[in-house]
C-alpha cells in the first residue's frame, strides 16, 4: 500500500490528524501539509516513519488466525489487547448487519416472486379473456374484489438529454437577453435553475421538461422547446411495486416495505 494512502487510513482509524502526528513524532501542521500534498520539505523520512508505525502487513480477512482481529487499516491485533467496549461494538454491528442481510434477502425474494406472479396473471388474463392489461409503459393497478387492497406496478423511465440540449440552452439564453428589461426575476430564476446540475453533474429532467409547460409564444422560445423535445432520450427504466390497504375513511394507505417508513 502506498504510504500516503496508509496515512489517510491511519487518520480515519485514529480519529484525527493530531493523534497520528503524536504517534509519528511530527507536528499536526506537518501531517496536515503532508496529507494535502503541500509539505515543502522532503517527505522521505515521513514516509519511512509512517511505514514503521502503521505499515504492518495487510492480511486477508478470510484467513485471520485464531485469537486475532483485523483493525481498520488491515493490521492483525491480538484480541486480548482490544478494549471490551470495542469488542462489544464489533459484535453488535456485525449482528445487525447479519440480520439486515437476511431481511434484504427476504425482500428480494418477495419482489422477484411478486413480479413473476403479476406477469403470470397478466398473461392469463390476456389468454383467457383477450384483455391486454397494463398501460403503454407497463403500469398496472390490481384491486381486490372488496376494494380494500390494491397492488400497483409502476414503470418509471430514466431520461437523459443529448447534445441538442445545449442548443436549446443557447436559444433560451437569447430569449432571456431579449427579455432582460421586461421579464420578472421569478421567471428568470425558474428558467436558469432548470439547467443547473446536481452534485453528480446530472440535469434534472423534470425541471427541464417543465419549461415546455410555460405558455410563451415567442418564436425563439418555441424553437428552444422543440430542441428540448428532440434532445430527450430514454436511457433505461425502473419498475416499482407498491401495495395499499384502504383505511376506515376510504383512503388507500401504502403498506411500507421501506425500512425508514415502518
Amino acid at each position: 500500500m502506498d504510504w500516503r494512502e496508509l496515512l489517510r487510513k491511519a487518520i480515519l482509524v485514529e480519529g484525527s490528524q493530531s493523534k497520528v502526528a503524536v504517534k509519528l513524532g511530527y507536528s499536526p501542521a506537518t501531517i496536515s501539509q503532508t496529507v494535502a500534498g503541500i509539505y515543502p520539505g522532503d517527505t522521505a523520512r515521513i514516509a519511512q516513519k509512517i511505514m514503521e508505525v502503521y505499515g504492518g502487513k495487510l492480511v486477508n480477512t478470510k484467513e485471520v488466525p485464531s485469537g486475532y482481529m483485523v483493525n481498520g487499516i488491515g493490521h492483525l491485533v491480538p484480541i486480548e489487547s482490544i478494549k471490551d467496549i470495542d469488542l462489544a461494538r464489533d459484535e453488535f454491528v456485525k449482528g445487525v448487519v447479519a440480520q439486515a442481510g437476511k431481511v434484504n434477502d427476504i425482500l428480494d425474494q418477495f419482489k422477484q416472486a411478486l413480479a413473476g406472479d403479476m406477469q403470470a396473471f397478466l398473461e392469463l388474463s390476456a389468454e383467457k379473456y383477450g384483455a391486454d392489461l397494463g398501460g403503454a409503459r407497463g403500469n398496472l393497478s390490481l384491486t381486490s374484489y372488496d376494494g380494500r387492497y390494491k397492488v400497483l406496478r409502476a414503470v418509471s423511465e430514466r431520461l437523459d438529454f443529448d447534445e441538442r440540449l445545449q442548443a436549446a440552452k443557447e436559444l433560451v439564453d437569447a430569449c432571456l437577453r431579449e427579455w432582460s428589461k421586461d421579464s420578472g426575476p421569478e421567471l428568470r430564476t425558474l428558467i436558469e435553475s432548470a439547467f443547473q446540475v446536481d452534485k453528480k453533474g446530472r440535469i434534472n429532467a423534470k425541471r427541464i421538461l417543465s419549461l415546455r409547460a410555460l405558455k410563451i409564444e415567442h418564436p425563439v422560445w418555441k424553437q428552444a422547446m422543440d430542441a428540448i423535445a428532440d434532445a430527450v432520450t430514454v436511457v433505461g427504466s425502473s419498475t416499482y411495486y407498491r401495495i395499499y390497504e384502504r383505511d376506515e375513511e376510504g383512503n388507500y394507505q401504502q403498506i411500507s416495505l421501506d425500512f425508514s417508513g415502518v
